[in-house]
């Protein structure tokens, strides 16, 4: 029985402490993603990161509720910083806008 709670506990553990920090490839272009990020109410926050690396045919947008959209194209590589202090959900979209073909690797971190 304490075996099962203990293995029930470190299942709950690992779970929780991804809920803040998305890694995904993409590749498909045909639908947008939205992925939600939940802050850990154990930590401490102080930025927002989105990382973008790969290639896309034409534009993509990244959006995130409530703030201006990030638009990409072609060769990526590039970092995006904002202040965050870990008072909210983050929503972010992944939409491929005119992309129709392209391998990208995206990262959100809290």
């Amino acid at each position: 029985m304490k075996k099962t709670i203990g293995l029930i506990v470190i299942c709950w553990f690992i779970i929780s402490c991804n809920n803040d920090y998305r890694k995904f490839k993409i590749t498909d272009y045909t639908k947008q993603r939205i992925d939600t990020l939940v802050p850990n109410n154990n930590k401490t926050y102080v930025s927002f990161v989105i990382k973008v690396k790969g290639y896309s045919n034409d534009t993509i947008k990244i959006k995130q509720v409530g703030y201006n959209d990030l638009n990409l194209i072609g060769d990526i590589g590039t970092i995006y910083r904002r202040d965050y202090y870990g008072t909210e959900n983050v929503i972010c979209i992944f939409d491929p806008y005119k992309a129709t073909k392209g391998k990208l690797e995206i990262e959100y971190d809290l």
